[in-house]
């Protein structure tokens, strides 16, 4: 649920029953068994039904996100009273990688130093939503970023949060009450914050309305009646698929109308996992096999 959750919903689900839960099983892997000292302990794996999870998350009308793992520069920027540190004086920077948060979905990469780049940031300070993030990253073949610039005076860290994710940009402002920028113990918590806000933006990026299902009409070509039923049994194991009818049939064609969850888009990326082409042939939708 961390991983496709976004971290405000995930409160939704705190009360969830164990009976709940065991519905939503498929199989569970013993992997050690011990009985020492007249008590029995065990090590399990358990798998959980995708679809099923999808679903439940559904009735409750809890919005679920599917993101892939990507990569993104982490560029932290840190002045203390107007003064920037280098990224070696930098917590943010030196402890963003090790610092883990459940289910991570985002593989960070941090910057190297540099001075051209030092000096942008410098003289852009007070007009920082001007400042081209572009021009920083780009050397990285990166193009997903996070750039977060942090200025601490006044007992109080302003951070501003710039980031991009599959080209869609946000910027936000964030303000942490801080009685010093030199206690790990304080500024451990705010960079845990962090870590879960960009990745909120991720997965926003890739979140399944639930409250909205679409429906779309859908031509098919087969050669025979085992590819019709084929594709019916691929359409069963895509989650964001509802339902569906098959509302046409003849010896060549079908035509199905499917109600999901999403965008064409993203129905075009589940069927393409499974080796199925979703095209809009201008009067039509089709779904052809991937060659």
């Amino acid at each position: 649920m961390t991983k496709i959750l976004l971290t405000k919903d995930l409160k939704k689900i705190q009360n969830i029953q164990i009976k709940e839960i065991k519905n939503l099983i498929n199989s569970i892997q013993i992997l050690e068994e011990e009985y020492k000292q007249e008590e029995y302990t065990l090590k399990a794996k358990v798998f959980f039904n995708e679809t099923k999870v999808k679903k439940y998350l559904v009735k409750k009308s809890i919005s679920f996100s599917q993101p892939e793992k990507v990569p993104a520069i982490f560029y932290p920027v840190l002045f203390v009273n107007n003064d920037l540190k280098n990224f070696n004086e930098n917590f943010f920077y030196k402890n963003w990688i090790e610092t883990k948060i459940n289910s991570e979905v985002i593989n960070f990469i941090l910057p190297l130093e540099d001075l051209d780049d030092i000096s942008k940031i410098v003289k852009m300070k007070n007009k920082i939503e001007a400042l081209n993030i572009f021009s920083l990253v780009n050397k990285y073949n990166v193009k997903n970023f996070a750039f977060v610039l942090m200025n601490y005076e006044n007992n109080k860290l302003n951070v501003y949060l710039k980031t991009n994710f599959n080209r869609s940009e946000n910027s936000k402002n964030i303000i942490y009450e801080l009685s010093s920028i030199d206690n790990e113990l304080f500024l451990k918590p705010i960079l845990k914050d962090l870590k879960l806000k960009i990745t909120d933006l991720w997965k926003k990026e890739n979140l399944i309305n639930v409250l909205m299902p679409l429906s779309i009409s859908i031509q098919f070509k087969h050669s025979n009646l085992g590819n019709l039923n084929k594709i019916k049994n691929i359409f069963k194991k895509i989650s964001i698929i509802d339902k569906y009818s098959l509302e046409e049939y003849d010896v060549n064609n079908s035509l199905f109308k499917i109600y999901y969850y999403g965008g064409p888009k993203k129905l075009h990326n589940e069927l393409l996992k499974y080796g199925y082409n979703l095209k809009n042939n201008q009067s039509y939708w089709e779904i052809t096999i991937n060659e």
